[in-house]
């Protein structure tokens, strides 16, 4: 359970809309390296052979930093061991800086490798590659530590991901084929892939009745599957990358439906599903999510599309400390959704499940090492 305090301000910034909520990404923490393996340099110098950081930047003043740190043009500070350290970034407490900068702006990046090949992704390299000033679990489009995509489009950047080839397997992880993870789906068996536009993958993939319930499109997915890449796949999500989004949930069928296909290409093969397009059938194209493996978006639940649950899901404090009654009325004078399903005394449900540390709102813990932070929870990275 959260503070008094952090709901209060939770709640206060929750209602400030998306202006703010542009901004709490931006500065959302990366994962903290609060115990570095080389324990410091006793004998540091100033960064790289004298330079001092940017006077306008938290790295600004007398900073200084071991031998062989490298300074990047834009003030991102690379430390010998690899550490990278933000232009806004308070240093870690091995590295004698200046701590002007805010309690809650993020704190030291480590580049985090996702198991099956391809090294380090985008969304774990510690760095903006969409020049969006929101990096890694801050960037709304990274999708998790194997995206290799920051964004704007959301493919993943597996090799073979896209392209017409009809079978599908775990959409979150680094490998590309069904042998590590045991995923199985096939865009034959999904019943809007028909005449005229056939949905997701285009009319190489028609409908085949037949197929369904099948090898490749089993009733319900292997353990193996549901071990490996269930915890990994975003809330709104299947596991295949078959996802909705609050602008189109409740949508029509005869609109285009609730889900829609995260790896969507164009003619030309390229990417065209963006959070931005999430409403265009012709961008983000309809798909029928697998029950058994799909991961809901709760009501008070990070999703991907909406980095900040609704206001209700932040209960004022009350004086004594305990928890407002049943029926409490948020700031804006708004009324707790009734779909919202509560617990303690009319708490609405937790941001994550039991034993799975929250993660990406404000006030809240950066993941441990070798965590995530993925639609606003802490998820193992894969190994």
């Amino acid at each position: 359970m959260k503070s008094d305090s952090l709901h209060h301000r939770a709640t206060r910034r929750a209602l400030r809309g998306l202006a703010f909520v542009a901004a709490v990404t931006s500065t959302v923490a990366c994962s903290s390296n609060s115990t570095p393996s080389d324990g410091g340099d006793s004998a540091t110098s100033q960064m790289d052979g004298g330079m001092t950081g940017d006077s306008s930047g938290g790295m600004d003043g007398n900073a200084s930093f071991p031998d062989g740190t490298v300074v990047g043009p834009d003030g991102q500070v690379t430390l010998p061991d690899g550490r990278v350290i933000p232009p806004d970034a308070t240093p870690p407490t091995d590295v004698t800086a200046p701590m002007d900068v805010p309690s809650d702006s993020r704190t030291v990046c480590v580049p985090r490798m996702c198991a099956g090949g391809g090294g380090v992704a985008q969304c774990a390299d510690c760095i903006d590659n969409d020049g969006d000033g929101r990096v890694d679990e801050a960037d709304p489009e990274c999708l998790g530590p194997c995206d290799n995509t920051e964004g704007p489009v959301l493919l993943t950047g597996v090799p073979g991901e896209s392209g017409g080839r009809c079978r599908v397997d775990c959409y979150f992880d680094a490998g590309n084929g069904s042998g590590s993870d045991q995923c199985r789906w096939d865009h034959r068996c999904d019943p809007l892939s028909v005449a005229p536009n056939f949905p997701p993958e285009g009319p190489t993939c028609p409908y085949d009745r037949n197929a369904v319930g099948g090898m490749t499109c089993p009733a319900t997915q292997p353990r193996q599957c549901l071990d490996t890449c269930r915890p990994i796949t975003p809330n709104g999500c299947d596991c295949f990358g078959c996802c909705t989004f609050p602008s189109i949930r409740g949508r029509s069928a005869a609109m285009g439906g609730e889900f829609v296909w995260l790896g969507s290409t164009d003619n030309a093969g390229n990417g065209s599903c963006t959070l931005a397009a999430a409403g265009d059938v012709n961008r983000c194209k309809p798909c029928t999510p697998v029950p058994s493996c799909f991961n809901d978006c709760g009501p008070c639940e990070v999703c991907i599309g909406r980095p900040m649950p609704p206001p209700e899901c932040f209960p004022p404090p009350v004086p004594d400390g305990g928890m407002p009654a049943d029926g409490f009325t948020p700031a804006d004078g708004s009324r707790p959704d009734s779909t919202v399903p509560v617990t303690d005394s009319g708490t609405p449900a937790s941001q994550c499940p039991a034993g799975i540390q929250a993660c990406g709102l404000p006030g809240q813990a950066a993941c441990p090492a070798n965590f995530y932070c993925t639609t606003g929870c802490c998820i193992p990275i894969p190994g």
